[in-house]
């Protein structure tokens, strides 16, 4: 999972990266959330037209 936010060039959707990794969207989302907490991927807000804004995420790098 981390790996598939590391190559990506964009912060992807837990949906895109479920995608990306074959597991369930809910399963990709309880990870991501675990690992934004740990700190290793950073949480944003991408806005649509309408209704809630999707959160997305992005690896952090270390130095």
């Amino acid at each position: 999972m981390l790996q598939a936010l590391k190559t990506s060039q964009t912060p992807m959707s837990a949906a895109e990266v479920a995608a990306a990794i074959g597991i369930s969207r809910a399963t990709a989302q309880r990870y991501l959330a675990a690992m934004a907490s740990s700190g290793d991927v950073s949480v944003g807000l991408r806005y649509g037209a309408t209704g809630r804004p999707e959160q997305e995420f992005a690896a952090i790098v270390s130095r």
